[in-house]
């Protein structure tokens, strides 16, 4: 359980502008594509932990984040040929849909395919094509690096001002309703 989460959403403000900065990029190397998979892969897992610790609204963890779905059109991805995921997946003919806080979380954390996608005029990032161990027979996503800078400073920001709990019926306390707010919207007041 996370007690202070003003750290950890430091982080996470420094991992989106690292991010950002990747976008304009023109140079990747071994160790740029390291970083940033490191980044993306330590922001979910700190945005996972801070909602399992009741330090994300419920408003952003039930928000929906976009995302391109690819459908699987070639063999079963597996351990000998998903690096080569452009031939498993029909990239040509992506849909939008949303995913769920937690869903974009699990889809990097247990991520089976990885691979980074080029920015505008193949340079830079433009984000991450990623499949989870479970999703990797159906389906490929493809997440924006605008929707995971938003996702990361969203949570960054977000200050939880007031949280509810109720004891059920067996006298467990659980927390019923969580409210944030982010610095955007104090700063504006």
């Amino acid at each position: 359980m996370i007690q202070d989460s003003v750290p950890w959403k430091m982080d996470l403000m420094g991992i989106a502008g690292r991010l950002e900065k990747r976008k304009a990029r023109r140079r990747w190397t071994d160790r740029t594509g390291f970083l940033g998979e490191r980044d993306v892969m330590m922001g979910a897992y700190s945005v996972r932990r801070l909602r399992e610790s009741f330090k994300i609204s419920d408003d952003l963890v039930n928000r929906a984040w976009p995302v391109r779905i690819h459908d699987q059109c070639g063999p079963t991805p597996d351990v000998y040929n998903r690096h080569k995921f452009w031939d498993l997946y029909d990239l040509e003919k992506g849909r939008g849909t949303e995913l769920s806080l937690a869903n974009v979380c699990n889809q990097v954390i247990h991520s089976w395919i990885w691979g980074f996608a080029a920015g505008k005029k193949g340079n830079g990032l433009g984000g991450i094509f990623v499949s989870s161990d479970r999703k990797r027979k159906k389906c490929l996503y493809f997440m924006s690096v605008d929707m995971l800078v938003d996702l990361f400073r969203s949570v960054g920001e977000e200050d939880v001002c007031h949280i509810e709990m109720r004891r059920d019926e067996v006298a467990e306390m659980k927390v019923t309703r969580i409210v944030g707010r982010s610095d955007s919207a104090v700063t504006e007041k």
